[in-house]
């Protein structure tokens, strides 16, 4: 079976000097009004997965918000779908593009797993592939770890010099097919370790000076962050990095 993917607040924010400041969320009965539902076989990697317009994702179930205000994103898992043909799910792209200098926050509950699941949450350039790739969210079949990435044009290459608490890919040269890859070390940040501890938080930093992605569990939370996701906070401490917030 596969399970449906709840997604809570998404808040991305604009950098200001040294402060960052909330300029756009996605969250409760207004989610979906700034997505664009892909209507369409799948492109990316030729599953055997067809994804369906908003109006039919709303029909059958797979995209709406639950009465907790929740937002539901999900396959189709009760059709019996036999070799060879397509299984109905759901793929959205935001209308907005954010520049550098932003953050961007994804607050999710749960994620699909399983034999032949490829859940993910990525950006991507104007003209995709050839503009880049950042991959947040990412695993695939029995994967228990999520894995990070950056997909660039030829001349980005990965120094490693920088502190980190992920394991780094094969290459460093990240217009390889993999990219370069991270993956993550806490066995809560995927499958059934992500479930168990109940979701996560993931916040990425698009930025000239570099990508950073960083992620808490639900146990871990900062409590600074936590009041983040709710209204605005004055830092967001963690033992890597620190964001400040008006």
């Amino acid at each position: 079976m596969v399970r449906a993917l709840l997604c809570g607040i998404f808040a991305l924010l604009a950098s200001t000097s040294s402060a960052y400041d909330l300029i756009r969320e996605y969250s409760g009965n207004t989610f979906f009004d700034r997505w664009d539902f892909y209507d369409a076989s799948d492109n990316t990697t030729f599953g055997n997965v067809t994804w369906v317009s908003e109006t039919n994702a709303t029909s059958l179930g797979l995209a709406y918000v639950d009465i907790q205000g929740d937002v539901i994103l999900k396959v189709d898992n009760t059709t019996n779908v036999t070799y060879g043909q397509e299984r109905n799910s759901v793929r959205i792209t935001t209308q907005d593009a954010y520049e550098l200098g932003s953050l961007w926050l994804i607050d999710v509950n749960h994620i699909p797993y399983g034999c032949s699941v490829w859940p993910a949450f990525w950006s991507f350039g104007p003209q995709w592939p050839y503009d880049g790739e950042i991959d947040i969210i990412e695993g695939i079949n029995l994967m228990t770890y999520n894995q990070m990435a950056v997909h660039t044009t030829p001349g980005c290459i990965y120094s490693g010099s920088v502190g980190q608490l992920g394991i780094s890919g094969s290459t460093t040269d990240c217009s390889q097919p993999s990219g370069c890859t991270v993956m993550e070390t806490s066995p809560n940040s995927f499958e059934s370790g992500f479930a168990a501890a109940g979701g996560g938080v993931w916040a990425t930093k698009f930025d000239d000076t570099g990508i950073s992605i960083w992620f808490w569990s639900v146990g871990s939370l900062d409590a600074c962050l936590m009041q983040l996701m709710v209204t605005k906070c004055s830092v967001v401490n963690n033992s890597d990095q620190t964001f400040r917030s008006l």
